[in-house]
């Protein structure tokens, strides 16, 4: 029997592992054994959604890099000659001020982004970057035929991979996202074997990262298979699961950017006004979708409206402890992903701010709006849509036409 190794440390990566075909296809095989390492808070709720014969859950947490580890790692996120870093090296400033370590930060980007031979260095550095015992443990005690490592730029995942590769085994890394290439840094440590989900990612991957073209492998999306074979809910069904009106037409409103949520509730109470003054059309309802790690609103601050629904976007959440999270963590149930794919599906717009949710409405041909204003005057700067526009990968989307911009809510 083959053993197959992997780690999953993010309910991200587990949305995007366990409901695709790699997942049916890796458990349909009776001679291949898939062991999974996860956070011991997830165990009983991995066993329970996804366990199969073949497969092996195993708790890990994993506290922490080696103080060398997190100083290499902060300086290979500098390293990297990208507007994405530079706006996230302005970000933390923001939030957090201390505007010496921003010039240092700002020094090195100038200095050594850009050359080959300072993403050399990190590599030979990483050499360096002592192991964390429980993962060394665990490699040893399967001895797998293949180490697959989901996302090459996750600091847990890293840990896998340094570990394989110092001890010799095979690794096939992923790129979980499409804008990890751009906006994480340079990447420390480079697979035997590397899937991206597109060419522009695959060039990204050679300029950037330097992996030799012959060793990538271009594969699509893989967790956008289910949407072109989903369960979806006859359009009757799906409303009045919710409560709404079969006539109505569907606004999906996400306006959502990470923990600030008071311009979202400008928005949202702007468009609910304007649907019962007259500026939209009295048949259309506004779908509320938060993003998954962002704090609800008390309900009683939407102003009452027949023509707003609010939907919750998962409803598991575990703690979690480790290199990347000391809070809480989230997971897809089916019924949340399906909530998500009918939720697209019927909806006549979608809008957000600057997310996947682009991309997930476009897989359905749906027209998509980004906002770009901030609604609430008071927005503290770190929170500011201005300081996001200047990401890589979303000036990708912007280019492409493939969405709508409003910089105002009247344009909205």
């Amino acid at each position: 029997m083959k053993t197959i190794l992997l780690p999953i440390y993010n309910g991200i990566r587990a949305k995007n592992f366990f409901y695709t075909d790699i997942y049916r296809g890796l458990t349909s095989e009776t001679d291949l054994r898939l062991v999974i390492v996860i956070p011991p808070s997830k165990l009983a709720f991995y066993q329970k959604e996804f366990g199969k014969p073949n497969v092996v859950f195993e708790p890990l947490e994993i506290i922490s890099e080696s103080r060398f580890g997190r100083i290499l790692s902060a300086a290979a996120f500098n390293f990297l000659d990208t507007d994405s870093v530079r706006l996230k090296q302005w970000w933390t400033y923001l939030k957090y001020g201390h505007y010496g370590k921003f010039l240092i930060k700002r020094a090195a980007n100038l200095a050594f982004s850009g050359f080959k031979f300072s993403r050399r260095i990190i590599r030979f550095l990483d050499g360096f970057a002592a192991l964390v015992p429980g993962v060394v443990k665990m490699l040893e005690r399967y001895r797998p035929n293949l180490v697959i490592v989901p996302d090459i730029v996750f600091p847990p995942d890293r840990i896998f991979l340094r570990a394989a590769k110092r001890k010799k085994f095979f690794v096939l890394g992923t790129i979980r996202a499409w804008d990890n290439l751009t906006s994480k840094g340079v990447i420390q440590l480079l697979p035997d074997k590397l899937i991206v989900h597109t060419h522009a990612m695959k060039e990204l991957a050679v300029r950037l990262a330097d992996m030799p073209e012959k060793d990538i492998y271009v594969s699509g999306i893989p967790h956008y298979d289910i949407f072109f074979k989903p369960p979806l809910k006859p359009r009757e069904e799906f409303l009045k699961m919710l409560g709404i009106p079969l006539e109505r037409k569907i606004v999906l409103a996400a306006p959502f950017l990470y923990s600030h949520t008071a311009s979202s509730l400008l928005i949202i109470n702007e468009l609910t006004s304007a649907v019962d003054d007259g500026r939209l059309p009295k048949d259309t309802q506004i779908l509320v979708r938060y993003r998954p790690g962002t704090p609800p609103i008390d309900e009683k601050l939407f102003r009452p409206s027949q023509n707003l629904t609010i939907t919750k976007p998962c409803s598991q959440y575990f703690p979690v402890r480790n290199i990347q999270m000391s809070t809480k963590d989230w997971e897809f149930s089916p019924k949340d992903l399906e909530l998500l794919m009918n939720s697209l599906y019927w909806s006549d717009v979608t809008i957000n701010t600057m997310s996947t949710l682009s991309i997930d409405a476009a897989v359905f041909d749906k027209p998509v709006i980004n906002v770009r204003f901030d609604a609430d005057p008071k927005t503290p700067p770190k929170h500011s849509v201005s300081v996001l526009l200047k990401h890589d990968h979303y000036k990708s989307i912007e280019a492409s036409g493939g969405v709508k911009r409003v910089w105002n809510m009247g344009e909205l």
